[in-house]
């Protein structure tokens, strides 16, 4: 169906089985951009300790005679290895735990292994131009290189601030020029962060806007999912008349076990089953109107069952108790009546 028919917003259901496939609004520019500015930061502060670890090393060598040159290099090697690893782990850590977070923010926890499944149209070369020249591809190629102007000019603006001070720094003692370059190029490197991550930022508000566009839907696409899950109108308009007719012929097996039927005379037809020793009241077998009703009284007759004509109790008691239920105490009286008429009657056939 065309694009311009997908009008309705993604339903629940669908939003659920994207995101079982792994198909999410996602941004990989927060991940490198956190990545950058945490790490660097990292760095700033952990720096001085692996560069005088380097130091350490090339001071060591340099006082290496050549007699013991290889196992003093060896040891020299895997102690100065073995302190920068350590210095350098927690980085590697922290910049996992960074990629994770981001992503997570960003769309919750996910796992799924269907991204990762074999598709033939991926081998499709075709399917790969399409893809390279699609608008989305040349929305990205833009978006990148605005991105490294945008990044190129705020470092050349930084840097253009600080010249007179890249100037001065020349004439400055080693140590003192190399902490203030250092200095200098941890600002222009957090400002380059702040600058990526904001732009990332709206990278993710479009990807989600445009996500949200993607996954919209057609009236008729709606209606479809509605039926595949509530299941066809239908078919569940002949399911319930099916149930209903199993129910009314379970029903009209309990009317030869009835007492009683009290009729309306013929729209209404409630059969009753009292036993004493086994009943605390009279129980409702079966009832039912037009031609149930007469269903119910063929049946009686058919099988000696009293068919006794009361019509203001047939109305009272038809929506006040349900087939299976123990009537009313309100109807004890009139019904106890009827069943004390009947049995007078049974005992009087038998006499």
């Amino acid at each position: 169906m065309a694009q311009e028919n997908k009008t309705e917003k993604a339903t629940p259901h669908r939003r659920r089985k994207l995101r079982q496939e792994g198909n999410v609004a996602k941004s990989p520019e927060i991940a490198s951009s956190l990545t950058v500015l945490i790490s660097s930061i990292i760095i700033f502060f952990t720096g001085a300790l692996v560069f005088r670890e380097v130091i350490y090393y090339l001071a060591s060598v340099s006082h290496i005679t050549p007699g013991s040159f290889q196992p003093t290099v060896r040891e020299i090697f895997r102690d100065t290895f073995t302190s920068i690893t350590k210095l350098l782990i927690p980085l590697f850590i922290t910049t996992l735990f960074i990629v994770i977070l981001s992503h997570i923010a960003q769309f919750g926890f996910i796992f799924t292994l269907k991204p990762l499944q074999f598709k033939p149209e991926r081998l499709n070369p075709l399917e790969g131009i399409k893809k390279m020249l699609s608008l989305t591809t040349l929305f990205e190629l833009v978006k990148n290189s605005l991105k490294v102007v945008l990044l190129l000019g705020v470092a050349l603006f930084v840097l253009k601030g600080s010249f007179e001070m890249v100037v001065s720094s020349s004439q400055l003692p080693l140590r003192e020029g190399l902490i203030s370059f250092i200095n200098l190029l941890f600002k222009v490197v957090i400002i380059l962060g702040v600058v990526a991550f904001f732009i990332a930022l709206m990278d993710l508000a479009y990807k989600k806007w445009d996500y949200e566009k993607r996954i919209r839907m057609s009236k008729q696409e709606v209606k479809e999912e509605y039926k595949q899950l509530e299941g066809n109108p239908h078919i569940k308009a002949k399911l319930r008349s099916r149930m209903r007719e199993i129910s009314r012929g379970r029903m009209m097996e309990e009317v030869p076990k009835a007492s009683v039927v009290i009729t309306n005379p013929t729209h209404i037809a409630i059969a009753l089953k009292y036993d004493p020793e086994e009943d605390k009241a009279p129980k409702v077998v079966a009832k039912g109107k037009g031609d149930i009703a007469q269903r119910i009284v063929n049946i009686a007759k058919d099988n000696d069952i009293p068919v006794l004509e009361r019509k203001e109790l047939a109305r009272a008691l038809y929506p006040a108790v349900e087939v299976g239920q123990e009537i009313p105490p309100q109807f004890y009286r009139a019904v106890a009546e009827i069943i004390a008429f009947v049995m007078f009657r049974r005992k009087r056939a038998y006499a």
